[in-house]
């Protein structure tokens, strides 16, 4: 059975990263004080957290999921995947769309997807977000904390909800 992962990108992989220092070759980071912050925005063609990226690669790998962009990004799929990749998402991991936009809560618009891609059987799945408006799959959801993004806490219960044992 096919398992798949919805991704919200603000809050999951484009975190507000600070430093005390510059981050190398990265235009839009402002600087205040002593400290440099940096959230990118779709023209950055990146994301912020290249650590939750990782975090992504190795549940995507684990569990042979497909991504399905749920984020608000995805007004911007040519840009999305090539976010991604610039931010080190492997190559081999695959894309698979996004879901549509209905002025909806994010759960509807899911659920919408699955209903077009899966009319029979629902395939595995999680959700990857910092916001809970998953109206119909709160159960499928795994709530990421805004300023931390998809870190091992998150990828553990993403596995659980996968249902595969690491």
């Amino acid at each position: 059975m096919e398992k798949l992962i919805f991704l919200d990108i603000d809050g999951v992989v484009n975190t507000l990263e600070i430093s005390d220092k510059p981050f190398e070759e990265r235009e839009r980071q402002v600087h205040r004080e002593r400290f440099y912050f940096d959230l990118c925005s779709p023209s950055d063609m990146r994301v912020s957290n290249k650590q939750a990226v990782m975090w992504l690669n190795k549940l995507c790998l684990d569990s042979g999921a497909k991504i399905v962009i749920s984020s608000t990004w995805r007004a911007h799929m040519d840009v999305v995947e090539t976010s991604l990749r610039n931010s080190g998402l492997f190559p081999e991991i695959e894309i698979i769309g996004a879901t549509p936009r209905l002025q909806e809560r994010r759960g509807v618009e899911i659920l919408a997807w699955l209903d077009k891609h899966y009319p029979d059987e629902k395939p595995d799945y999680v959700i990857l977000d910092d916001d809970s408006d998953m109206d119909g799959c709160m159960d499928h959801l795994v709530l990421c904390r805004v300023d931390h993004g998809l870190g091992y806490q998150e990828y553990y219960e993403a596995m659980k909800i996968l249902k595969i044992e690491k």
